[in-house]
């Protein structure tokens, strides 16, 4: 899954780095101003993808075959009618976007010719996801990375070609992406068909509440994408208000920054997602503390030492962007938005966990309620401040989730811990005091012997029963 992240690494960021050093900051900038409207028109992807494999997964878990052949077929059909929706949904949802920013004549035909290359993949993009998710349950490491790595390197060729060679500019960059995920989309569909059964069902018929259960299942994590959308968009209007032109060059890179130490987080989650939802499945709740643990571990530490990277270097990834002249409060600004980056780390396990818990409406009140306050604590810091302390906003918004979510999985630990209790049998303790210890022991041999069980191991115990009574006679310490 780290090997797949690097590569998808290079696939979401490979436009503003080659736009960046061929065409300047200008369209630098426009390729981020609309990263928010593109998180926007992938949410149906993320309710199809962790829907679907949290469902198929759970289902493995449990050993139900019929189950898991009926969820099989359902998926789909699912998948179909959300390619179509999202390249249906998407026209007005990027039209009103884009004109709601109110940019300037240039800065305005800039991002609509990078926006079309990724209006025409959306669709495609939704199977891949999907697609994604899929290879994860499946055990197919090695397939999912092979796509991606195929896929990244195709969209740093074509954006060359496009931008370089062809000199078409931030549209090029629209274009490559395009065509690198059509590929990807194909070449998905055809090793899923090839070689797993994701797409094999004997059912026929499907009933539109199965359905809605499905994609229930990734209402958590469709929430986050929306809200981080939208989020994203008002935070980008209040960058605009707080740096000018150059606010999408700043949000650029600490994006590209976070896009680094996602690529742990996402390794560790995908790696985490298929043992998470068998587990479930197998009602495993000892071993599912015993991941979840392991998972926050590994993510303090790669987070972390990406968090103290992106800090001690910020002017790096500036370079890398092909930005000679840092804008004012960029390198600031960079700082500050990496300290955020293990809390959400740790917000993405436990909304997995919760979502595979089926606890998808806390999980989504959550989701909404915390992260739709984002742009609340940015307008007010970027009163009472100055631009760069803007970024704190992150961290206060994921602190407040964080600490939700850590006590919604104690409250689920602390139930499964009682739950167990209850499942033990009951053992009856009986206080024997030291002068009764003679008295019981013949008691129990006499009782043996009366019912005809074995004498060796009955006498065995009455002794043990008064060598324990001598023993704590002498210590003085009460027994049970």
């Amino acid at each position: 899954m780290i090997m797949t992240n690097l590569s998808v690494l290079l696939l979401v960021s490979v436009d503003g780095l080659v736009v960046g050093n061929f065409d300047g900051m200008d369209a630098l900038s426009s390729v981020n101003i609309f990263y928010p409207v593109s998180l926007i028109t992938g949410t149906l992807s993320v309710m199809a993808g962790v829907g679907i494999s949290t469902s198929l997964s759970t289902a493995m878990g449990e050993n139900d075959f019929e189950k898991l052949d009926y969820l099989r077929g359902l998926s789909l059909r699912i998948i179909i009618i959300m390619a179509a929706c999202v390249a249906i949904l998407q026209i007005p949802v990027v039209l009103l976007m884009i004109n709601s920013y109110r940019l300037d004549a240039k800065m305005y035909a800039l991002t609509w010719q990078y926006a079309i290359g990724l209006m025409i993949c959306a669709p495609f993009a939704l199977i891949s996801v999907v697609g994604t998710f899929q290879l994860q349950i499946a055990g197919k490491m090695k397939a999912l990375m092979r796509l991606s790595v195929m896929e990244s390197i195709a969209n740093l060729v074509f954006d060359l070609l496009f931008v370089g060679a062809f000199h078409l500019g931030v549209a090029g960059a629209g274009y490559g992406t395009a065509a690198a995920n059509i590929l990807r989309c194909s070449a998905t569909v055809i090793y899923l068909a090839r070689y797993t059964d994701m797409y094999k069902s004997s059912k026929r018929s499907f009933s539109l509440k199965d359905v809605l259960k499905v994609l229930e299942c990734g209402a958590p994590d469709t929430a986050y994408q929306l809200v981080a959308a939208f989020r994203n968009y008002f935070m980008m209007q209040i960058y605009l208000s707080a740096f000018g032109q150059t606010a999408g060059v700043i949000k650029g890179v600490c994006t590209f920054t976070f896009s680094i130490t996602n690529v742990l987080i996402s390794g560790i989650v995908g790696g985490m997602r298929p043992l998470t939802g068998l587990l479930t499945g197998a009602e495993d709740r000892k071993g599912l503390r015993t991941l979840m643990n392991q998972g926050l571990r590994l993510n303090l530490i790669g987070a972390g030492i990406a968090t103290v990277v992106v800090i001690a270097f910020p002017a790096f990834f500036y370079a890398l962007h092909g930005v000679k002249d840092i804008p004012d409060g960029g390198l600031l600004s960079v700082r500050l938005y990496a300290v955020d980056f293990i809390i959400v780390g740790c917000n993405s396990i436990f909304r997995m966990y919760l979502a595979n818990r089926k606890d998808s409406r806390f999980a989504t009140i959550l989701t909404l309620a915390g992260n739709a306050t984002l742009p609340v604590f940015a307008f007010i810091l970027s009163r009472i401040a100055q631009a760069p302390y803007i970024f704190l906003s992150y961290l206060i918004t994921d602190l407040l989730v964080f600490m939700a979510s850590s006590g919604r999985y104690k409250w689920w630990t602390d139930k499964d811990k009682e739950e167990l209790n209850s499942d033990e049998e009951h053992v009856l303790y009986m206080t024997v005091r030291p002068d009764q210890a003679v008295d019981a022991s013949r008691a129990i041999r006499a009782y043996a012997e009366e019912i005809g069980v074995d004498r060796k191991g009955v006498y065995c115990a009455a002794l043990c029963m008064e060598e324990m009574v001598a023993y704590v006679k002498e210590v003085k310490k009460p027994i049970s």
